[in-house]
């Protein structure tokens, strides 16, 4: 249903899969959920060589994947024989084929096509819109720009409803009409308000987030996040960088995987310290005066740690016995922070290490040396002093790092252009003075 070299998000693609019923739970596998069935699928093709991997988490699990051109050209010969898909364009769709079982209509504009579609008997439709960068093309899923409510709560066998980056402004009630759904997937860029009692029936959310939610509107928020039990990735963005986050009152969604907190925290919320299942935590603009790392470091399955203006605080202190699993450590703008600490059996998996806009960090510290699996350090937007210690044959902190394979560094210039280095290259020194 994609065009040649699409990347598709594979969340996407395993949800299509599911909604068809190409995923048939095995008897051995009654523990199994349909998503795990489908990524095992999945995970096969890639194997064979027939789905090729365009981007990999961070914790190891394919995100975007394409089918090859050969690959595209025999499931078109395939689809054509069995009548399974029909492709087209605005231009042709007067010959819309009425029996295919899935539509797709590409290069899509402002075109009205709600009269010509609706006759007919497809499952599926999907609307795509080529955008050329360059020489490459990036096809992507056009969003609906109006929304009619009272028309969502016809589709009772609705399962998906994915409205990221809608321009939807409040979720509707009918939501709660949609019996059959299971992934709720909503996010915007405006204001998005989600009133308490309207997702009372989306117990399978799998990701919520809300941008720039009212700050009237916090314990409604913290009800409906409460009632959608199993999500599993968690977005809350203020529109005030300065104005608090108050999720005191929520309790613990057990089954989160990733949570991003992008507001000002009075203190971190207690329930995080029960999210045992949480891989990727992001705090920015916390500004707390002191990140609980004592908290923090105790999440067995913890791999992320991103910290962007979290603490304003001196110190940063990694102590030993600590975040036993986690492999990026991201320390951005900490404006504060003039001394970081790594105790010897701390942070002893992590692999990735950033530090950026930290001006009053003037040294590397010793300690980095105890990070024994780092193999990638990059260093933006920091003090010329704190860059020049680091490279070989000019200042004494240069044996901190030479044992890290990959160091990077990134700096403006005095035209505004932000540059990268390796630490070795030649230029780096002249770009310092």
């Amino acid at each position: 249903m994609f065009p040649v070299d699409y990347v598709v998000n594979c969340a996407r693609f395993i949800r299509l899969w599911i909604a068809e019923g190409f995923v048939k739970q095995q008897q051995q596998q009654h523990d199994a959920t349909a998503e795990d069935v489908a990524r095992q699928s999945l995970t096969q093709l890639i194997n064979k060589n027939l789905v090729h991997v365009e981007l990999v988490d961070f914790n190891g699990m394919v995100r975007e994947c394409r089918v090859h051109g050969l690959m595209h050209e025999l499931i078109l010969s395939k689809s054509d024989e069995l009548n399974f898909f029909f492709q087209t364009s605005p231009t042709q769709l007067t010959n819309l084929n009425q029996t295919a079982r899935h539509i797709s209509i590409q290069n899509i504009g402002s075109n009205n096509l709600s009269s010509t579609i609706r006759s007919s008997k497809a499952h599926s439709i999907i609307f795509l819109r080529n955008c050329r960068i360059g020489k490459s093309v990036a096809p992507e899923i056009l969003k609906c720009k109006r929304y009619k409510p009272k028309s969502l709560s016809e589709l009772h066998k609705l399962e998906t409803l994915d409205l990221k980056r809608s321009r939807l402004h409040q979720l509707p009630f009918e939501i709660n009409k949609l019996s059959n759904l299971k992934y709720f997937i909503a996010y915007s860029d405006t204001n998005f308000q989600i009133r308490q009692g309207r997702v009372g029936k989306v117990e399978e959310s799998k990701k919520v987030g809300n941008h720039q939610p009212e700050i009237r509107r916090w314990d409604a928020l913290c009800n409906a996040i409460e009632q959608m039990s199993l999500h599993q990735s968690l977005q809350i963005i203020s529109a005030k960088e300065k104005e608090p986050l108050q999720l005191q009152s929520m309790t613990s969604p057990l089954l989160l995987y990733c949570l991003r907190l992008q507001a000002r925290l009075e203190k971190l919320p207690h329930w995080i310290s029960d999210l045992k299942c949480l891989v990727r935590i992001r705090l920015l603009w916390s500004q707390l005066s002191k990140i609980p790392l004592n908290i923090l470091g105790e999440l067995p399955k913890l791999l992320e740690l991103f910290l962007y203006k979290g603490c304003n605080g001196t110190q940063v202190h990694f102590e030993s016995g600590y975040f036993p699993a986690l492999k990026i450590l991201i320390l951005e703008k900490l404006d504060r922070l003039n001394r970081l600490a790594i105790d010897e059996n701390a942070l002893h998996l992590v692999e990735h290490l950033f530090i950026g806009s930290c001006q009053q960090l003037k040294m590397l510290p010793s300690d980095i040396c105890h990070i024994k699996c780092l193999s990638v350090f990059e260093v933006s937007l920091m003090s010329k002093e704190f860059v020049r210690r680091m490279l070989p044959g000019v200042d004494e902190d240069h044996w901190k790092v030479q044992n890290i394979a990959n160091v990077h560094v990134y700096i403006i210039n005095t035209e505004q252009q932000y540059l990268a280095y390796k630490l070795g290259d030649s230029t780096l020194l002249d770009s310092l003075n």
